[in-house]
């Protein structure tokens, strides 16, 4: 997982939020085409299975009054024609547990699987898993929520639904069961004689109303607890993570120190986190062990008095006790499931969280808001327009101020300047997954192809990552292959079918190699290039360069990079020079000579050439050092 990680040792997750909103993002399921009809089926026969249930436990507590009646009576025949119905109740209840249980569990799955689907599909949008990565510092780990979150708050709610139904469906079947057994009490007050109708169900009512008020003031710290203690689940997860994916990197650094101090500050947060929730638990356990050791014995007591008067038999007290069990079990629902509910808000509110921070992105795109980039959609006019484009970090500070570009085609564009000073974020404004600006860009007809440093490699095979993200029509093995061979990675046109981890065992130039590949297979009529050749020697980057403008006559290229050569092969140069305090660097375009051009193009060659045949003669590199500062040296400068 990836995600920013907040401060070490603090104690304070994001905000709450309410189950309304969570059943507004949640409930969705139910009215969902191609879901609803499942849902409500499943929905339906949980209901009808908490009943069966419940009239099952009823069954049961009458079968205890005949039981025990009988006992008393020490009557043999009734007693073995009892246990035979026992039997048949004891099957009853195993087949509706079971076939409950194959129900519920299939709610939460297909639910879990609507609810994931919806959230991957709004957060692998228009780019907002990189936006939100920027954004939202207290949506951490959206990885994580979407994985694991999501489950908790599916699979709980579920339990909890099948729960209430059955606590409600209880509370009221035994109610009845214990208001006809309890009868009268009378009680004796300041010497007046009071009967109290239905004493038992107030019994219930009030001890059940007694441990749920001390669970909820001893536990309400839980739900707080569970947040941190997830999100403290997730840091340590993402970290583990990244050590992961940048193996090779940290054992080149020899980073490994660093990287378990790092993983060892995570679990200690962890730890901390651990340890609060431990605390809330254990004052919470005190209450609930010791109302679990008193829920036999209560009942008992309560209807004691009836027994001892006559006026119940022993089969009575023992229907009249387990009913009371089953009224007492139906008020303390918060008693039993605290823990777990509070497990289940802390999930909910990282899923809300996430929806969220997805549904401010989406607004702040459709609202087309003046502080933001307007991304315009192609005309019929093939060309690339920056107009009055200024870009800025989401947090305000400028970038780059007012660029006004035109790239027509078929145009090749070189655009060079400081690291860090907004060249990658013109690429990234481009295709629209970078909104922080203002000003305006017209979008080019045609396929646009973006071409980063690290190219991306999905799970799968050789031939998947060229065709990435969709295989174009027409492309056979012969043309796979010949793209490889071009490219200079004849090594691998056997490979196609190998299914292996490519963005592991190939070397950053054979990745970018790849990516040319890729390009060169789906025929795009614009490349934006963003030090695509970083990781090519000399004669590849000639090589590949060569092979886009053979290749791709009609295609514009615009590369961003600053690798020597590169001049030779665009038509044009941009350089962004810084600005002057906090105001943003400024676009200007460089003018050479024709001349200049063709003579830094042949010093480029000889340079390749020298480089592949490894033969220098003594005076080239001093030659090579005069006419590549003639040829490059700009005649002036155009304005924006």
């Amino acid at each position: 997982m990836t995600g920013s990680t907040p401060a070490s040792g603090t104690d304070e997750g994001p905000p709450k939020a309410s189950l309304r909103e969570f059943a507004a993002i949640a409930a969705g399921y139910w009215t969902a085409p191609g879901y609803r009809g499942a849902a409500w089926l499943l929905t339906g026969g949980m209901v009808l299975l908490g009943c069966a249930n419940v009239g099952i436990q009823l069954w049961l507590n009458l079968w205890n009054r005949d039981f025990f009646n009988a006992l008393e009576k020490k009557d043999l025949g009734l007693l073995f024609h009892l246990l035979w119905i026992l039997a048949a109740i004891v099957v009853s209840a195993g087949i509706g547990v079971a076939i409950q249980l194959h129900v519920k569990r299939s709610l939460q799955i297909y639910w879990r699987t609507w609810l994931s689907r919806t959230t991957v599909e709004r957060w692998l949008s228009a780019g907002r898993q990189y936006q939100l990565g920027l954004l939202a510092d207290e949506v951490d780990n959206p990885d994580g929520r979407i994985a694991e979150d999501i489950r908790v708050s599916t699979e709980y709610a579920c339990e909890f639904a099948q729960s209430i139904l059955q606590a409600i469906l209880q509370l009221f079947t035994f109610l009845t069961v214990l208001w006809t057994l309890s009868g009268t009490l009378p009680v004796h007050v300041f010497g007046m004689e009071l009967n109290v109708p239905g004493y038992m169900v107030w019994a219930a009512v009030a001890y059940a109303l007694f441990g749920s008020i001390l669970t909820y003031a001893l536990g309400r710290g839980l739900i707080d607890a569970g947040n941190i203690r997830q999100s403290r689940e997730a840091d340590f997860r993402s970290g583990l993570n990244r050590a992961r994916e940048h193996a090779e990197s940290i054992a080149l650094l020899r980073g490994e120190g660093d990287e378990r101090e790092r993983l060892r500050g995570s679990l200690f947060d962890l730890r901390t986190a651990w340890h609060r929730q431990t605390r809330g638990q254990g004052n919470l356990s005190l209450l609930t062990s010791s109302l679990a050791y008193l829920a036999p014995i209560v009942p008992l007591i309560v209807a004691l008095p009836r027994y001892l008067g006559g006026q119940i038999q022993l089969g009575g007290l023992m229907q009249t006790a387990q009913a009371f069990s089953s009224v007492q079990w139906a008020l303390s629902f918060l008693i039993d499931n605290f823990p777990k509910f509070a497990e289940w808000r802390a999930s909910t509110d990282r899923v809300v969280h996430l929806h969220h921070a997805l549904h401010d992105l989406e607004d702040s795109d459709s609202e087309g808001h003046h502080s933001r980039i307007t991304l315009h959609e192609p005309t019929d006019v093939d060309m690339l327009v920056l107009k009055e484009l200024g870009l800025s970090r989401p947090t305000g500070e400028m970038l780059v101020a007012d660029a006004q570009v035109e790239i027509g085609r078929p145009e090749r564009v070189l655009i060079r300047g400081q690291s860090g000073g907004g060249k990658s974020t013109i690429m990234r404004a481009v295709a629209g997954i970078w909104p922080w600006g203002k000003g305006d860009i017209y979008l080019p007809t045609g396929d646009i192809i973006f071409m980063p440093q690290k190219p991306y490699f999905p799970l799968g095979t050789l031939r998947d990552a060229i065709h990435y993200p969709k295989p174009p029509e027409g492309i056979t093995d012969d043309i796979l292959k010949d793209a490889l061979h071009k490219v200079g990675l004849d090594h691998l046109k056997e490979r196609l079918d190998d299914v292996d981890r490519w963005d592991q065992i190939l070397s950053g130039g054979e990745q970018q190699r790849v990516s040319f590949a890729r390009s060169l297979i789906h025929k795009p009529q614009w490349i934006f290039m963003d030090e695509a050749t970083s990781a090519l020697d000399e004669a590849g980057q000639e090589n590949v360069m060569n092979l886009l403008i053979e290749e791709l006559p009609e295609t514009s290229i615009v590369s961003i990079g600053h690798r020597p050569g590169l001049e030779v092969f665009h038509t044009r140069e941009l350089n962004l020079e810084p600005g002057k305090g906090s105001e943003g660097a400024t676009l200007v375009q460089m003018v050479r000579k024709k001349a200049a051009r063709r003579a830094l193009r042949d010093v480029y060659s000889r340079v390749s050439s020298a480089s592949q045949s490894h033969q220098r003669d003594p005076g080239f590199w001093s030659t090579l050092r005069t006419r590549v500062g003639n040829a490059t040296k700009p005649k002036g400068k155009a304005k924006r």
